[in-house]
């Protein structure tokens, strides 16, 4: 690894100074996971290392004007045992779940995982089905960006090289929406998806789908969402046809690659599995709890 600089300022004013200083030249720590792994492989070459402060608004779950509002140094495993978490986005606390080993969790952040940008970030495809946004923070003032804009690449974000994630933004699904999420990976824990589904369908008291949110991820440059299929559900209740029909729409969106975890047919394969299966137990969800 190569020799780099480090800094740990105590506040967000500190922050974005430093950044608007550095730029390019300065990495931001978050929980660190990544990154050690990433400038062990001369992926990253840093000439200053940033750690985010933990204070806010980096930390803490807090709900706010319908939001539930995620601080970036917030951990995974935070998030997967927060009752806050639990109670109004408990597809956010399934897929936090899934991140690495109980010990990653407790150092893995929110803020990390989406500022990566993988392809295959356990949370992004729960996080995009949430609808999720995220604050953006510099010297010149702060931004929205809505997760579906953020992401333009493997590894490549509307992130500038002054700006800091400060918080996550969820709205708060109604009370008539319930999700599902599932994470295909060669081994149980530790190991990257080969294929991630995340789905919210919203029903109204006669079961009809009122608003339908289908995420991907691990099957295209970005995590992505599957309007189309969205869309076909939009309106109707809820039968084996009709899953079907959407699954197989999810399965036209997606734009995988083949390595060693699985080749292109089997990703797109499991795509329409898994979102058929998804949107159908989500559904009875649903219908459960109306």
């Amino acid at each position: 690894m190569h020799a780099f600089d480090y800094v740990a300022p105590q506040r967000l004013e500190e922050v974005v100074d430093i950044l608007h200083e550095y730029g390019e030249k300065a990495k931001v720590l978050a929980g660190g996971t990544d990154m050690v792994l990433f400038m062990e492989r001369g992926r990253w070459r840093p000439q200053l290392v940033v750690d985010i402060p933990r204070v806010e608004p980096f930390v803490g779950i807090r709900l706010q004007d319908h939001l539930l509002c995620i601080g970036s140094r917030t951990t995974m495993r935070e998030l997967e045992t927060s009752p806050l978490v639990r109670e109004h986005v408990p597809l956010l606390a399934q897929a936090a779940g899934e991140v690495g080993s109980v010990q990653i969790r407790h150092l893995a952040t929110i803020g990390g995982n989406i500022g990566t940008a993988s392809p295959a970030g356990d949370t992004l495809s729960a996080l995009l089905a949430l609808d999720a946004s995220v604050r953006l923070q510099r010297r010149r003032g702060e931004r929205l960006v809505p997760l579906t804009e953020f992401f333009v690449g493997p590894g490549q974000t509307v992130l500038q090289p002054d700006e800091v994630i400060t918080e996550v933004l969820v709205p708060l699904p109604k009370r008539q929406s319930k999700g599902a999420f599932y994470k295909l990976a060669v081994r149980r824990y530790m190991d990257i998806a080969i294929v991630d589904v995340a789905v919210l369908l919203t029903v109204n008291s006669d079961g009809a789908i009122i608003d339908a949110r289908i995420a991907l991820g691990a099957v295209a440059p970005t995590p992505i969402r599957a309007y189309e299929a969205e869309e076909r559900l939009k309106g109707y209740p809820l039968d084996e046809l009709l899953a079907k029909e959407a699954a197989e729409l999810a399965r036209q969106a997606a734009r995988p690659i083949t390595d060693q975890r699985g080749s292109a047919e089997y990703r797109r394969l499991m795509v329409e599995r898994l979102t058929r299966r998804l949107l159908l137990q989500a559904y009875q969800a649903a219908l459960s709890d109306s």
